[in-house]
């Protein structure tokens, strides 16, 4: 929830989701581009999503910075430990690639449907740790996966939007082609707020226990 001067009419509060959405996409955009601070800048992302998702004051900027700052080593970590998992499956996925048979079928087939499991936990944990306070990684990717369980629909989002470009990258570049330039302009940010605010129920149970 922010304080503006705008008309209070349908259009104009769309369009000021629309422009919030972007800016958080902006940030989190150019938080990833150094790929060591990926994990940071996305739980930055989610806290402020997750503020707009309870409706709760926020400020994009100055909101997204603090998380940054505040979760940078824990998400670093995190972020470090999840991508080495997520090269193993790539290396598993191109030595199923390399094998003909049933083999490399057993083998693209395990490492496609672990990377789903990997994306949607990625996801998930994050959204945690931007809105929960968290001393261990590991604790934040276990509640993680829980998470993907218990708000299947949050996990299948994430995962459609986050994961659906690199298909397609591989099976049809020039869908991609097509569709990169939107994603790249407000897809992470979209991706981020849709799930922070379908994950908003399992997360005010959360904070209603801890209460």
């Amino acid at each position: 929830m922010k304080n503006n001067h705008l008309p209070d009419s349908p259009f104009f509060r769309f369009m000021d989701i629309v422009g919030d959405v972007f800016l958080l996409h902006l940030c989190w955009l150019i938080g990833c581009l150094p790929l060591v601070t990926a994990g940071a800048s996305t739980t930055a992302a989610f806290a402020v999503a997750g503020k707009m998702a309870a409706g709760q004051e926020y400020r994009i900027f100055h909101d997204y910075g603090v998380a940054f700052r505040r979760d940078f080593a824990l998400a670093t970590r995190t972020w470090l430990a999840m991508a080495v998992a997520g090269l193993l499956l790539w290396a598993d996925y191109r030595l199923g690639l390399s094998h003909s048979g049933s083999l490399g079928g057993i083998l693209i087939a395990a490492a496609a449907a672990l990377g789903m499991v990997w994306l949607g936990v990625l996801g998930s944990g994050f959204a945690l740790l931007g809105r929960f306070s968290y001393r261990r990684g590991r604790d934040a990717v276990k509640d993680g996966f829980r998470l993907c369980l218990a708000r299947p629909q949050a996990a299948l989002v994430w995962l459609l939007m986050m994961g659906t470009l690199p298909v397609l990258y591989g099976s049809e570049p020039q869908i991609f082609w097509y569709l990169f330039p939107l994603w790249l302009f407000i897809g992470g940010g979209t991706a981020i707020v849709l799930t922070a605010r379908l994950l908003r129920p399992a997360f005010a149970k959360i904070e209603d226990s801890q209460k």
